[in-house]
């Protein structure tokens, strides 16, 4: 009986997925991350989509290397040393700023690179503005930035 529960919460489970997999390609309710949780400097940026994904939005490993454009393996690594970094989950407060997660697939740029790609020519905020939201240095944000154009040629 566990088992037949067991089998039919993993096909609900995946039909879930396709779901979602469906409304990503029809350009209905895409995922948005929140800015708020980049700005622990504990986690790498890589480190705090995976632990949003898994604990907060309750994606299984499967489905955060999809939409990360990742291996498993990595998504489940990646999760467990967000986890042991920050044992706490995200507490979202009224977020100002989003990013969707679709611009992650791209491998081409780094993921700190993306964010700040992202806000920038998507929101008008200066470095520093950046700076500040995602708790790192304003050099760090302009290198992330400068590096993540030069990539793309413009």
């Amino acid at each position: 009986m566990l088992l037949e529960n067991l089998g039919n919460v993993k096909e609900e489970l995946f039909k879930e997925f396709l779901k979602y997999l469906a409304d990503q390609k029809s350009g209905n309710k895409e995922l948005q991350l929140p800015v708020d949780i980049f700005n622990n400097k504990k986690l790498s940026s890589l480190e705090a989509i995976c632990k949003y994904l898994k604990e907060n939005e309750n994606f299984s490993f499967y489905q955060i290397a999809e939409i990360l454009n990742r291996d498993n393996k990595t998504a489940w690594g990646t999760y467990d040393k967000a986890k042991k970094k920050l044992s706490s989950k995200f507490v979202i407060n009224e977020p100002k700023y989003f990013i969707p997660i679709s611009i992650f697939k791209n491998r081409k740029l780094g993921v700190l690179e993306l964010i700040c790609l992202y806000l920038k020519d998507n929101y008008g905020l200066t470095y520093h503005q950046i700076a500040v939201m995602l708790n790192r240095n304003d050099r760090t944000i302009w290198s992330s930035y400068k590096k993540a154009k030069g990539k793309i040629g413009k």
